[in-house]
């Protein structure tokens, strides 16, 4: 077997037998310990150094492994501050190891697979104050597809190496290459109405960057529990729709317009009666006798086969309020998302079904848009977005889930953006969205601007105090295709 099937045993069955079975296949060094810590006992129990390990390098690293029992069910955000305390504590005690990898578990066997480690002073020097954790939530009930890749696949020979295991700036990078690969994929896919934009390149830039951006910030909404996930399965989709729009587009209209527009955009049925209707019923009870441009109805009632189902997996959708699901359909008939039940209107839009279900990976030619971009494998949008965690907490530079977070909105934005602007279409070209720059780099350059404007009006004495207080912290060596000279 190799690590990666011992990780998928892991994840089965959370037991130590499993846990030194995939350490052992990570390093012919590891060897286990099971000696006890003591720990606070309100947050955690059976807490053990498991093992330890040393890397294989010119100057080698001993790692440690620890594990504990938290007394209360994990999520994705319970105990974080808890767990990273308490992992630097018993880093700083046990000083020999550069760092630790700590595995929190509950009764329900879900776990957080953490590395902390600090960052020292100088190759000889180290005051164990400058930390770094990254950490992983792994749960049954979520994908765990960004785990065991990442670790799974990852090298543990060298600290370096582990930490790349261990790396948010890979799983963004890779997951934009995806997202950039499917949208140069739908551009020649896709059709808008061009009433208002006329050029077909530019037309079907904006809508489809638009559109990513919508359902992106959508899947954070699911992760809150606010939109449920059963719009996305395509077996429960089923059940409602009957795919019958003439340019196969059924999903995209019946099912996303009207969350965008007429759910989202839209107050919610408790607040006014009139809202959450379909545009037949509206004008039925004499709300509306033309519904046009209005954005409030539901609509393409013809492709939705179970409407008692459809209505009560949008009801209790929030109402946002916010722009970003706004209709762009103007006055005097022009269209530029198309959200129209006028039958006349139903082959002016095409986004076809495939773009979003498509799950098993097919190679594609986008040499017209990418340099060295024959044969670039492609899935279904919501197949991408159900291989990646997402975290609605935003990172820190010292605290980070591997999983994406809402920065995540702005980056893939504003390197699709560059897709398109005549400016920049040469970078992206050749930079396939591997140019954004680093958070770290950002927060550092941030606090030490901050610092040098306060020295001049600050005591020096209160600044040693302010910046010790602070979190401030010095990056690390960061690749250069991270750093953009754009950003």
């Amino acid at each position: 077997m190799n690590s990666k099937e011992f990780l998928e045993n892991l994840i089965d069955d959370f037991n130590f037998d499993n846990l030194e079975s995939f350490f052992r296949s990570k390093s012919r060094t590891f060897r286990v310990i099971n000696e006890s810590i003591l720990t606070d006992k309100n947050n955690f129990t059976n807490g053990i150094k498991f093992g330890e390990f040393t890397t294989n390098e010119t100057n080698p690293h001993e790692l440690a492994v620890y594990c504990f029992k938290v007394n209360k069910p994990l999520t994705k955000r319970s105990g974080k501050k808890a767990q990273y305390d308490l992992g630097k504590r018993i880093l700083k005690q046990e000083v020999r190891y550069s760092a630790g990898i700590f595995i929190f578990y509950d009764e329900k066997l879900d776990f957080r697979f953490s590395l902390i480690y600090d960052i020292p002073l100088s190759a000889t020097k180290r005051d164990w104050s400058n930390f770094r954790r990254f950490t992983y939530f792994v749960s049954k009930d979520q994908t765990k597809k960004t785990f065991l890749k990442q670790i799974g696949e990852g090298d543990f020979s060298t600290l370096e190496s582990i930490k790349e295991a261990f790396s948010v700036e890979k799983v963004t990078k890779q997951f934009y290459e995806e997202i950039a690969n499917w949208y140069f994929w739908a551009m020649d896919k896709v059709e808008f109405p061009d009433d208002v934009e006329k050029d077909r390149g530019q037309r079907n830039a904006k809508n489809l960057i638009r559109l990513i951006t919508r359902l992106i910030f959508i899947w954070f909404m699911k992760e809150k529990n606010l939109i449920p996930k059963t719009l996305f399965d395509k077996s429960f989709v089923d059940k409602i729709l009957n795919y019958k729009d003439k340019t196969g587009s059924t999903y995209y209209k019946a099912i996303l317009q009207n969350l965008f527009f007429a759910t989202l955009n839209t107050q919610m049925k408790k607040e006014d009666p009139k809202s959450r209707i379909f545009v037949e019923e509206a004008e039925k009870l004499g709300y509306r006798s033309d519904a046009f441009l209005e954005q409030g109805y539901y609509r393409y009632s013809r492709f939705i086969k179970d409407k008692e189902l459809f209505l009560k997996e949008f009801e209790n959708i929030p109402f946002l309020n916010g722009g970003l699901f706004e209709s762009l359909d103007k006055g005097k008939d022009l269209r530029v998302d198309c959200f129209s039940d006028n039958p006349k209107n139903e082959t002016r839009l095409k986004v076809p079904d495939e773009l979003f279900f498509l799950n098993e990976e097919i190679q594609v030619d986008l040499s017209n848009y990418l340099e060295n971009g024959r044969n670039k494998k492609v899935t279904g949008l919501l197949e991408i977005l159900n291989r990646y965690n997402f975290t609605i907490d935003e990172n820190t530079p010292i605290d980070q889930d591997v999983a994406l977070d809402p920065e995540l909105l702005g980056k893939v934005f504003e390197n699709l953006l560059a897709s398109y602007n005549p400016e920049t279409a040469t970078t992206a070209r050749k930079a396939t969205g591997s140019y954004y720059t680093p958070r770290e780099i950002v927060d550092y350059m941030v606090d030490e601007s901050l610092i040098e404007y306060c020295r001049r009006i600050v005591p020096d004495s209160e600044m040693e105090r302010i910046i010790s207080d602070s979190e401030i912290v010095s990056p690390e060596i960061v690749s250069p295709d991270f750093v953009s000279d754009t950003s």
